[in-house]
């Protein structure tokens, strides 16, 4: 990947590469510009030289032979009055004068090419390096004419001047330009980088408020440069930001309202895209599941469903438009009976995109239905045995009354008596029974109470009962434990607990009662020495209407119902209730309550 660079970086070797491009074009263009300039005065001052001595020369050159040696000395002469070089050249090609150089040694100058234009008439010009000064030389020829009119060339003036002087002042020009070079471009290299450090630093702290902003920290605000454009990004990114956080804060309360409700559901609620992924789950359909809610998100259906008969539905609900629904028993510990009905799922634009499944856990629905089938027919049985008897003794007395026999007459209305008694006996637990069920699952405030004298009650209740069969009831409560409970209803249930107890232990036996505190809660112990009861009796014992021994049951005046009530009334308190048993061996009742 590309390292990106910051934008100061950008900016600031752009313009410094501008500058210095500008600067170099204009030191190149005015050094070159100062060349010409110079080269075209020297030009000019070594024309005008040399015409002003054309006329000179020709004087001499038009005289006798001592005149002509003159030549040589005069040229030496101007030559250091007008730091000039000046040669004076025969047609021949010699050299008759030099303001610097013997002539004595001096090759032919006949090949110079400003000889050979100056010559012909012309002006020559040239520029080249002097071997004889060993420096480059610009040179000037103009012919020599004499005065006579006659237009033949006698002689050629030949004025130089060093150009090497002249590099020389370009060199210390474009130096001195380089310096300016220099200092300007550090003016421009400090002014570029406040230019650019001036633009970069605002978007470098709107850079840093967008980081915060994609972290989510959306109160954060842009500050608002001073450049218009910029400024308006500020207050635009505010905006966006404002506008976001609350859409985001309206996607999150939607979102927990939502979790919320499927959260609160006791119905499983499971979505499945067109692939058998699944999209959401709420806990309750991970409960059937058997898996954490955490770990079935992104999964295949088929892979978490591990009932046959649930992927078939799952399968069926995903060919189809139309709504499935089906009743699926699932195994597992215990059988889960589920009403599972489907309906297709569609997006914005009404595409198929899934499917949305919702179990209805009806177990408990139908166990009571059963419960209730199976309640009406004990109820049923149980009322009608008392009022058969009921019955017929009345359908006997009234035979006896009608021929005048009142010989068993009382012993009939006992009989009568005591199935009266059984039947209310019988209503009382019904209803006794149905306002626990009704108060069970409520949320009821229980109060702190000593178990001490509670069950000092209880056993006072019982105690008629246990004299008449001579059975000892001892209690073992420590009188400092306390339990959060419903007083009526637990003495209600201890009652119950003894009383069994009672009658079903043998004559001049004991029942103990032992309370002791335990982590997390209190237990009460209620133990007889009786017959006991044997295991496969056990599970079924709080059952309503169940009696491992029926006639001995009856014969005791029992309803039935005395331990279911006692189950209800613990669970009442989110305690439980257990039994331990043995024929021969006695039986014992632990309840177990929360503190």
């Amino acid at each position: 990947m590309v390292k990106k660079r910051k934008l100061i970086w950008q900016i600031f070797p752009s313009f410094l590469v501008i500058i210095l491009l500008s600067l170099t074009v204009v030191t190149w263009y005015s050094t070159r510009h100062f060349k010409d300039f110079f080269l075209e005065n020297s030009e000019k001052e070594l024309t005008i030289q040399a015409k002003l001595l054309q006329n000179k020369f020709a004087r001499l050159l038009g005289g006798d032979s001592e005149q002509i040696l003159e030549i040589d000395k005069l040229c030496k002469k101007i030559g250091e009055t007008i730091q000039t070089r000046v040669t004076i050249i025969l047609p021949s090609g010699a050299v008759v004068g030099d303001s610097f150089g013997r002539v004595e040694t001096m090759e032919n100058h006949l090949a110079r090419p400003e000889i050979q234009e100056a010559l012909k008439g012309n002006k020559g010009i040239s520029v080249r390096y002097s071997s004889t000064l060993d420096q480059n030389m610009m040179y000037i020829a103009l012919p020599v004419i004499p005065e006579n009119g006659k237009n033949q060339v006698i002689a050629v003036v030949r004025t130089a001047v060093s150009i090497s002087d002249i590099d020389n002042k370009i060199i210390a020009v474009r130096n001195n330009i380089l310096v300016t070079l220099i200092l300007t471009l550090i003016a421009a290299a400090i002014a570029s980088f406040y230019v650019a450090r001036k633009i970069t630093h605002p978007m470098e702290r709107m850079k840093n408020g967008a980081i915060e902003f994609a972290k989510g920290n959306l109160d954060n605000r842009l500050a608002v440069p001073d450049t218009e454009e910029l400024s308006q990004l500020a207050r635009a990114m505010n905006t966006m930001a404002i506008n976001l956080d609350e859409k985001i804060m309206d996607f999150k309360n939607r979102s927990l309202e939502l979790e919320a409700v499927h959260a609160s559901m006791q119905e499983g609620v499971i979505a499945i895209d067109s692939h058998e992924q699944i999209i959401t789950i709420n806990a309750a359909a991970a409960r059937i599941f058997d898996f954490p809610v955490h770990t079935l998100k992104k999964k295949n259906i088929l892979e978490v469903a591990r009932n046959y008969e649930l992927q078939t539905f799952i399968q069926r609900a995903l060919s189809t438009h139309e709504p499935v629904e089906d009743d699926i028993l699932i195994e597992r510990d215990e059988a889960y009976l589920l009403n599972i009905h489907s309906t297709a799922l569609y997006d914005a634009q009404e595409k198929r995109m899934g499917t949305l499944i919702i179990f209805h856990d009806i177990t408990r629905i139908r166990r009571l239905e059963r419960m209730h089938k199976d309640f009406a027919a004990n109820v049923s049985h149980e009322l009608k045995t008392p009022l058969t008897t009921i019955k017929g003794f009345i359908e006997t007395l009234q035979q006896m009354l009608a021929a005048k026999e009142t010989q068993n007459v009382e012993s009939f209305l006992k009989i009568i008596e005591k199935n009266v008694n059984r039947m209310v006996a019988l209503i009382d637990d019904l209803l006794a029974l149905s306002r626990l069920e009704r108060l069970e699952g409520t949320a009821i405030a229980f109060e702190s109470h000593h178990l001490s004298p509670l069950i000092e009650g209880a056993v006072h209740l019982c105690q008629p009962l246990a004299d008449t069969k001579n059975i000892q009831i001892t209690l073992d409560c420590p009188e400092t434990i306390t339990a959060m409970i419903d007083p009526i209803l637990m003495e209600q249930a201890l009652i119950n607990l003894v009383d069994n107890a009672l009658k079903y232990n043998p004559d001049n036996t004991k029942v103990g009662i032992h309370v002791f505190s335990q982590k997390g809660g209190v237990v009460i112990e209620v133990r007889d020495s009786g017959t006991g009861i044997d295991k496969e009796h056990l599970p079924k014992i709080f059952n309503r209407f169940y009696r491992v021994d029926k006639g001995r049951s009856r014969n005791e005046g029992g309803t039935g119902l005395g331990l279911a009530i006692v189950k209800h009334i613990v669970q009442y308190h989110n305690g439980k209730i257990e039994v331990e048993s043995q024929r021969g061996s006695g039986t014992g009742f632990k309840i177990s309550i929360p503190t």
